[in-house]
């Protein structure tokens, strides 16, 4: 019960802070939380003892390699792993400090983190080189997911299905986006969850600004309305920017001095979100522990019908075909100055940077292919940061007890402040926002798609709907036939690897 009132006294905290108190009244301690909160009522559940109380490893050492690159462009989440180390009267890197001392002292463990600023490219050979020398340098690596994954595959990670401690079924664990990444569905390697937070940054979701919403369509929420009516699907997302595009320098021509339904970076890493959120079928079971390819089928057909009606819509602005200058900046900037009713290819971590919009924003999932579709699904991106154990450590049991704490801890202290607080009444300006966010979070896949689509042909996404899609065709069975055979090829020799090295 005293974690849940500090919880709360954190939220109070920051909720002061965003309505323009002094940083002194909203940096509460939590030190002082810690000491001050008492329980004024509590029920059965409530009082039941930690399972981790008697726990003591005589302040062992856990050494966690994480990243400090930015892939994204909204920075890397190390802030919201290792913090500062020390509390400063922010809300989100206090709740990070008093996370990681609580593990600490409940475990009798000393949390030592190290950071890498090293892109997708560089960091898998920094993290091969330590492993395969058989150096016992650390105990945990967090790392970008489709390079993590190709080391995986090489038999450099312990397999985690009969670890200890973890329990898969809290929903602190990501058990789907996880569950997609065992090829054999019996040996698990990579982690996901709530302490191995870029999962949630690095989640796709549009932005939309909310004064265009409301001048095109005299209801900002109308968005909103869709989505929770199951209406927001391709062909409504289609209709909604259509009414949007506006020649703002009169010169008759689409240029991007010109206002836009849709404003989206590239081909490439702005189709990811759309082609997950189409829920795809991409592989089935061929009965005998293998995996056949099965994405020759009416839907994706459709879906790359669908890519190409948006991406050269005249209301979206593909900087890439609009020849940006830089085509991740320009677009994001586009939006920020008003001139773009909806922004793609960001993440739900890109709040972080739009807090100085002028124009109010809101939050939305990709939307659905059609109505038949059962629920929205979410993309990470190819190099959000998931967590591996090395062969090399020696302290598994020790170290998977911290885990399974930091991950509980990391529910309980910090998403209360970034995701619940930081994200929902900070960045983002109104209350169903909230709602949006939690819709995403909770349908957060795709991970196999991303982790193994380059040990595969790139065929998943960019082989089969990239490579159409910037020829401008709709021919999807025609492109497909040509790299099935060699993509099933190596599809195959992918599920034998993988079930080789749990063996």
């Amino acid at each position: 019960m005293k974690k849940n009132i500090i919880s709360v006294l954190i939220l109070a905290a920051v909720i002061l802070s965003s309505c323009g108190e002094a940083a002194q009244t909203a940096a509460v301690s939590t030190t002082a939380l810690q000491e001050s909160a008492q329980p004024e009522n509590t029920t059965a559940a409530e009082t039941e003892p930690d399972p981790f109380e008697s726990f003591d490893y005589g302040g062992e050492s856990i050494r966690i390699h994480i990243s400090s690159n930015d892939a994204t462009g909204f920075g890397a989440a190390d802030f919201l792993l290792a913090g500062v180390g020390e509390e400063t009267g922010d809300v989100v890197n206090d709740s990070v400090f008093f996370r990681n001392r609580k593990v600490e002292e409940l475990l009798n463990v000393k949390l030592e983190y190290t950071a890498l600023d090293a892109n997708f490219n560089d960091a898998p050979v920094a993290i091969k080189k330590i492993v395969g020398a058989g150096e016992d340098a650390y105990d945990l690596f967090i790392n970008d997911l489709f390079p993590v994954t190709n080391l995986v595959l090489q038999g450099y990670f312990l397999d985690l299905s009969e670890a200890p401690y973890f329990d898969w079924t809290k929903d602190y664990w990501y058990e789907g986006y996880m569950s997609e990444l065992s090829l054999d569905g019996v040996h698990r390697y990579q982690m996901a969850g709530d302490y191995f937070i870029d999962v949630l940054r690095s989640s796709h979701a549009l932005y939309f600004n909310r004064r265009l919403a409301q001048n095109y369509f005299e209801d900002p929420d109308v968005f909103y309305k869709a989505v929770l009516d199951n209406k927001w699907t391709c062909e409504t997302f289609l209709s909604y920017i259509e009414k949007c595009y506006l020649d703002l320098n009169g010169n008759s021509a689409i240029d991007r001095e010109d206002q836009f339904g849709f404003t989206v970076c590239t081909r490439w890493g702005g189709l990811i979100p759309w082609i997950i959120a189409c829920d795809l079928t991409y592989v089935e079971p061929d009965g005998a522990g293998g995996l056949n390819l099965a994405m020759n089928n009416e839907r994706s057909v459709k879906t790359l019908e669908m890519m190409n009606r948006i991406f050269y819509s005249g209301a979206t602005d593909c900087s890439e075909v609009l020849g940006a200058s830089d085509v991740v900046k320009d677009s994001l900037n586009m939006f920020k100055e008003g001139r773009a009713l909806i922004l793609g290819y960001q993440r739900l971590g890109t709040a972080e940077v739009l807090r100085d919009m002028e124009d109010e924003i809101g939050v939305l999932p990709y939307p659905k292919l059609d109505e038949n579709q059962e629920k929205y699904m979410t993309s990470t991106h190819d190099t959000t940061e998931i967590g591996v154990i090395p062969i090399t450590c020696t302290k598994f049991d020790t170290l998977c007890a911290v885990i399974e704490v930091l991950n509980r801890e990391t529910k309980n202290f910090v998403l209360p402040a970034y995701y619940e607080t930081g994200l929902k009444v900070k960045y983002t300006r109104d209350d169903l926002s909230g709602q949006m966010i939690d819709l995403i979070r909770a349908n957060i896949g795709g991970s196999f798609v991303l982790a193994y689509a380059n040990k595969v042909n790139n065929a998943f996404i960019s082989a089969a709907f990239q490579t159409p899609l910037v020829a401008q065709s709709t021919d999807f069975a025609s492109n497909y036939a040509k790299i099935e055979k060699s993509t099933q090829k190596q599809l195959s020799k992918v599920v034998d690897t993988f079930s080789e090295i749990g063996q």
